[in-house]
């Protein structure tokens, strides 16, 4: 699992390097279209949302209603569920997330 860890790491920093860096040094007039392939980016900063928004990456703006402007396009609005009963209840030792076994 660690091996597969540091596989798909090196992969998203070299997708990073060739194709998202350069977008974000020279943003381009129009955003390139979404690559599905990628996981994308949660971010609270606008301004994270719009760099990422123009190099072409999944982003979804979190934010709560207070804080949402009336000028902001929201496609979907969506509530923030937490199931800790599924992720953190079956991975915590002592209040501590452990997903994986020591080896």
């Amino acid at each position: 699992a660690q091996l597969q860890h540091k596989l798909l790491n090196i992969h998203a920093l070299l997708d990073y390097i060739e194709f998202v860096h350069p977008l974000l040094r020279t943003p381009p007039l129009h955003p390139p279209s979404v690559n599905g392939n990628w996981m994308g980016c949660f971010t609270k900063s606008t301004e994270v949302c719009e760099a990422l928004y123009f190099a072409g990456v999944p982003i979804w703006l979190v934010q709560s209603k207070a804080y949402i402007s009336l000028t902001m396009n929201v496609v979907h609005s969506v509530g923030l569920t937490y199931p800790d009963e599924i992720v953190r209840g079956m991975y915590t030792e002592n209040g501590v997330a452990k997903p994986f076994p020591s080896i």
